[in-house]
């Protein structure tokens, strides 16, 4: 009995077509080897889409930075309490710090100029690199300033460098330095 289950069952097994086998097997892997591709590709192009969107968020945040020119207080809150500003040959570690100078110096300008100028900042020829949750910027900006009541001032001009984090949703300014382009200043 034993032996008539084994040669029946071997008997099954020789009508199996094994080529059939083969050929399933070979779509199969086809079909999975086309599936891993196109994952692969729409995985490349999200990352591409998402540097993109992180790259204009970056830049949003910088032309908000330069928009704002005007009102020191609300440009600092674009600003992370640990920042680092390099300008004029002097490092500045203490946000709160130069903040209060900062202001001091703009009220001194206004005041020497009979009231707050009318100043338009221009970011110009941005670069942006993203690595994770940093940005690495590089910029001119270009600086325009009419004193009230008075002809404006010559462009100015200057290169700046950032570094951006990105804490929970928001983009802040970490780090910048300043350094004068080799370009004169224009009327």
């Amino acid at each position: 009995m034993t032996q008539d289950l084994w040669h029946n069952s071997w008997k099954d097994m020789r009508g199996f077509d094994f080529h059939m086998v083969t050929k399933m097997t070979k779509t199969v892997l086809k079909v999975f080897r086309f599936t891993s591709i196109s994952i692969f590709f729409l995985c490349c192009v999200q990352t591409a889409f998402a540097q993109g969107d992180e790259e204009s968020e970056v830049l949003a945040v910088i032309e908000q930075w330069a928009a704002l020119e005007n009102d020191l207080i609300a440009q600092a809150e674009l600003i992370r309490d640990d920042r680092v500003q390099i300008g004029g040959g002097i490092r500045q570690t203490n946000q709160k710090l130069n903040l209060e100078v900062q202001l001091l110096r703009f009220d001194a300008m206004a005041e020497e100029m009979g009231g707050q100028p009318k100043m338009i900042v221009r970011i110009e020829n941005p670069l942006i690199r993203i690595y994770g949750n940093v940005a690495v910027a590089s910029f001119v900006r270009l600086f325009d300033a009419a004193p009230p009541g008075k002809r404006a001032m010559r462009t100015g001009s200057a290169w700046f460098s950032m570094v951006i984090v990105k804490d929970d949703e928001d983009w802040e300014i970490a780090h910048h330095h300043v350094s004068p382009t080799n370009q004169p200043s224009s009327n």
